[in-house]
């Protein structure tokens, strides 16, 4: 079983516009509303490849309905917790002229400690030996900065591989859970290090790496965008993937696609090759529909992604 958790999930209102000026007055053609949150796009993407997922959380009261409305849609099993308040709303505008895309996110509601406790005591009775737990977001108002840590913990308690997308002050604390898989950027990296964000050579990010390894990653796999993606794996060897080819339609969720992807070759006791692969896959499916890869599609683009072993 994977489990994934979302403690910070969102309502995604997107604007298409043909043009975006800040500080003037715009107009816009088209406007959608999707539910949103890493963990959340982590879990679709499973369960449209029928990997035997559930995914958790916290919810806020007020606006819970869309997301249960869309899980029940997509027949994804779920086990939210229910805070008082509303989930954020985050407003991503796209300017389709320059193909730029400009975000404004909600912070939502302070959630209690009594939701949290009930998130954790769900983890420790339901997981078990080999499960995998996908802990993926931004930590919402109210909660400590070390939950990732204390989740982690948990899922190590009861023999879980556990994989964390975060950043920041949540991942440094996390990593003291020593999580099988992080997937950052290099911008997150230096965010994570203290380091300038600019351009480095593979060996820097080699040795950024590997203090991202002795802080508690296990496994590194560096998202490289456009560009493909570098896995540092635990036995220290290093794999380039590439990237399929496609029209861009939509980057939100790509990234939380790649760790889907990963993850069900995890699931499915693939090879480190075909991991990457259907990591590749996804994140590409997701880029070239409006929302979250489906299966024919990862599938299919998955035969084009090469892998190479370079050290």
């Amino acid at each position: 079983m994977i489990y994934t958790v979302t403690l910070n999930p969102a309502l995604d209102h997107i604007i298409e516009t043909d043009g975006f000026n800040i500080g003037e007055t715009n107009y816009y053609k088209n406007e959608y509303v999707v539910i949103g949150g890493k963990g959340i796009n982590v879990s679709i993407v499973l369960n449209n490849l029928e990997a035997e997922v559930l995914s958790t959380g916290i919810l806020g009261s007020n606006n819970k309905s869309s997301f249960l409305e869309k899980f029940q849609e997509n027949k994804l099993n779920n086990e939210f917790f229910i805070n008082k308040g509303a989930t954020r709303t985050n407003l991503k505008i796209k300017n389709l002229a320059k193909f730029e895309e400009t975000e404004l996110n909600g912070l939502g509601s302070t959630v209690s400690l009594e939701i949290i406790n009930k998130l954790k005591d769900f983890l420790r009775k339901n997981l078990k030996n080999g499960d995998i737990l996908v802990a993926a977001g931004s930590i919402p108002a109210g909660v400590e900065n070390n939950i990732y840590e204390e989740i982690g913990n948990i899922a190590n308690e009861k023999s879980a591989i556990f994989i964390l997308d975060t950043s920041k002050e949540s991942m440094l604390n996390g990593l003291k859970a020593k999580p099988y898989l992080i997937k950052p950027n290099v911008e997150e990296i230096c965010e994570i290090l203290s380091l300038p964000f600019k351009e480095y050579s593979f060996e820097e990010v080699t040795e950024m790496v590997q203090k991202l390894k002795s802080l508690g990653a296990k496994n590194v796999l560096l998202s490289r965008g456009s560009k493909g993606s570098y896995f540092f794996a635990e036995d220290n060897s290093i794999y380039e993937t590439g990237i399929a080819k496609g029209k861009l339609v939509n980057s939100v969720g790509s990234g939380d696609s790649m760790i889907a992807g990963f993850t069900y070759g995890l699931y499915k006791n693939l090879s480190v090759e075909e991991c990457l692969q259907f990591g590749a896959a996804a994140g590409g499916a997701t880029a070239f529909t409006e929302w979250l890869g489906l299966k024919d599609d990862i599938l299919r683009l998955k035969e084009e992604i090469k892998v190479n072993k370079i050290k």
